[in-house]
Order: structure tokens, then C-alpha cells, then sequence
């Protein structure tokens, strides 16, 4: 997939409405969630990494979409788009894919909307980000549970080789959801503090919003119109392992494959590695030992990385924030250091930064997602030349 490349970077968080925001938020590896914005019915008070409300658009520009996830996709591919400096002719025939897991809930939560548009939840942020952004390429939504953003990069990609478009949005989101958070308290998922994926004393994830989206083009058309480049698409790896509806495949067999297909097609060895670690510990074992397995005797050279613990959980969106997170890294020539970690994991068996940023030592980042369903995906970004 050398053919594809990086042009443009967008991300709204709870560090801020800008790529530039979330960057240094990640090197400062310090920020902590807040209490959420009500009880859900829980005991205690649980937490949640939230986007402030001045980083969302009001609407998009016919008032038709004024659902949270929609308005934070709105504003992150507005950023991605103004950096990749497209104009309306190139937007024309972009394409769209977008990765979310309950899209607009808040618009059924609220019961802002009538029963019979239920299901069209998910679909309705994509509508929404074309409407307004004039996107009249193909569009599609990818709801492959929290994997969905690492999909949506991977199959715009596609998109592109295949010869549908010279241009495809890639953007993850999803919002704050009352209903997630009361489930994944009863499924015993969710930590009462914070994020620490990589910490000894984990308890689980702990839930965020937001949104992140990349424009990616073809190679040739980047140069025909003098794009800069953040990086080329090297390779992708999917996988599926059907194990069960929320825990991981125990010996990780499946999610080997994609993160073994995906280092293969790759240029070389990674220089960094973004996680999906979210601080679920079973979750998070099977995916460091199938990383640092496919790494093999490099594996002590490649820092690992957990956005998870300074933005919290995105679900749909966190795939593409850690593809922004990897293309920062190779812009800058570093990785940022882990937050939230008082004792490391004994089980980790990857070299993981806390004191302060490192060194991109090698010129590509692996970036690893799963999902509920055993949904898995990789890929590997590498610098563009």
C-alpha cells in the first residue's frame, strides 16, 4: 500500500479541539478523566475522559445533525481537511469512511428523535460529515465494535488501491453514552480512577469521546497538487476470531494473524508500537505477548505506547486516534511517554516509555485495535519520503 499517503490531521479530545492540542497533551501524559456527567444509576461516581463543549460544532449546516458524535466528526474532518489544504473541486469526489460503535446515541438517550430512526444511529454521522463537507464519493460506516477505527484507515486505503477514489476521509467517533457506561460497569469493566493500562493495579477502561480523522490520498495525486505527507500506509492486517462476544481469544491465535500480516507487508521492523491496551487485563495481556511474539528479538527496541490512559476509551474513534497519534510520532521523531503508571506491569513483556518521551529509532509505527466480536485489525504507518 505504498501508494497511500497521509495529508491531513484532525482530532477533537478531552486535551483540546486540535491535533496540536492533543499532541502536547500526550507528551505532557497527565491528564485525568472527570466524573461523568450523571450517576447512570451507579453507585459512586464513575469517570469519563469528555470533550469540552466549545470544541463542537452547533449543527451541521442545515441544523440536521446536532447529535454529539456528529458534531465532534464535523470538526475533526474540518481540521483534517483545511491541513491537507483540499478545496471544494477535490472534495467532490472524496470518499468517506467512518468508524463508530453507537454513533448519535445521545439523539435516542435524550428520545430527541422517534423510535423509527433507531437504526439509523450510526449512519447518521457519516450523512452528517458529507452534508457538510461535500463529499460525494463512496461512503461507508464500519461498526466493527472498537477495532472500527483502524478498519475505517485500512478500508480508505482500499478505497484508493482499488481505484474508487483518489481521495478518502478516514474518521473514528463516538460520544459520551450514558447506556455504555451503565454496561460496561455490569459487565465489571471500568476503573473508579482513571486509565492505567500498563500499571500493575489496573481495574479496567475507563470511557472517553471524541473524534480523529486523516485524509488520505493516492501517492500521485498528493504530488500532482504539491501535498505534504505525514506517512504512507505500508500495510494492513484483519482478522476475526468469533470467540466470544466480549473476551479476547485466549492464545491470541487470530490477532497474531493480523498483526503478523500487517509487520509483513511492512518496509521493516517498527520503530514504535500504539497500542490498543485499554487496562481490561486479560485484554491487554493476549495483545502485548502477541506483539512483543511478532516483534520477536526486536521486541526490546520497540517502545510501546497506550493512548488509552491520558484520552481515556473513544471506542470507534480510537483506532484513528492512535493512526494520528503514530503520524505525529514520525513527524516529530518520538514517542510519548506512558501515563498513569506507579508499578509496571510484571506481565508486560514490551518496553514501555514512563520518564518522558524517546526516540523514533526506525521510521514506522505499528498501530494494533480489538474489538468486541474478536474484531481485530493492524497496521503499519511508515515516514513519507
Amino acid at each position: 500500500m505504498s501508494q497511500v499517503v497521509v495529508t491531513g490531521l484532525g482530532a477533537v479530545s478531552c486535551l483540546g479541539g486540535t491535533v496540536d492540542e492533543l499532541w502536547e497533551g500526550l507528551l505532557r501524559a497527565e491528564h485525568r478523566p472527570g466524573i461523568a456527567p450523571d450517576d447512570c444509576a451507579l453507585a459512586g461516581s464513575p469517570r469519563v475522559y469528555q470533550v469540552p463543549g466549545a470544541h463542537q460544532l452547533a449543527s451541521d449546516p442545515d441544523g440536521r445533525f446536532p447529535g454529539r458524535t456528529s458534531r465532534m466528526a464535523c470538526t475533526a474532518v474540518g481540521e483534517a481537511v483545511a491541513d491537507a489544504g483540499l478545496d471544494a473541486e477535490s472534495l467532490a469526489d472524496a470518499g468517506l469512511t467512518l468508524g463508530t460503535t453507537l454513533g448519535d446515541i445521545d439523539l435516542a438517550e435524550e428520545g430527541r428523535f422517534a423510535e423509527a430512526d433507531r437504526s439509523a444511529e450510526t449512519y447518521r454521522v457519516s450523512a452528517a460529515v458529507a452534508g457538510t463537507y461535500g463529499l460525494g464519493g463512496p461512503n461507508q460506516s464500519l461498526s466493527t465494535a472498537c477495532s472500527a477505527g483502524v478498519y475505517a484507515v485500512s478500508w480508505a486505503a482500499e478505497l484508493i488501491t482499488s481505484g474508487q477514489a483518489d481521495v478518502v476521509i478516514a474518521c473514528g467517533a463516538d460520544g459520551y453514552s450514558r447506556v455504555a457506561l451503565a454496561s460496561l460497569e455490569r459487565f465489571g469493566m471500568l476503573d473508579a480512577k482513571l486509565c492505567r493500562p500498563f500499571d500493575a493495579d489496573r481495574q479496567g477502561m475507563v470511557t472517553g469521546d471524541g473524534a480523529a480523522a486523516m485524509v488520505l490520498e493516492s501517492a500521485a495525486h498528493a504530488r500532482a497538487r504539491g501535498a505534504r505527507a505525514y506517512a504512507v500506509l505500508e500495510s494492513v492486517g484483519w482478522s476475526c476470531d468469533g470467540h466470544h462476544p466480549t473476551a479476547p481469544e485466549p492464545g491470541g491465535e487470530q490477532l497474531s494473524r493480523a498483526v503478523t500480516a500487517a509487520l509483513a507487508g511492512a518496509g521493516g521492523t517498527p520503530g514504535a508500537a500504539v497500542l490498543h491496551r485499554a487496562g481490561i487485563a486479560v485484554n491487554d495481556v493476549v495483545e502485548s505477548q502477541v506483539i512483543a511474539t511478532a516483534l520477536g528479538d526486536a521486541v526490546a527496541e520497540v517502545p510501546a505506547y497506550g493512548i488509552k490512559a491520558v484520552i481515556g476509551h473513544t471506542a470507534g474513534a480510537a483506532g484513528v486516534f492512535g493512526c494520528v497519534a503514530a503520524s505525529l510520532m514520525l513527524r516529530h521523531g518520538s514517542v510519548p511517554p506512558n501515563a498513569h503508571v506507579t508499578t509496571l506491569d510484571p506481565d508486560c513483556p514490551l518496553t514501555v516509555p514512563l520518564a518522558g518521551p524517546v526516540p523514533l529509532t526506525r521510521p514506522r509505527v505499528l498501530v494494533s485495535a480489538t474489538g468486541f466480536g474478536g474484531n481485530n485489525a493492524a497496521l503499519v504507518l511508515g515516514a513519507a519520503s
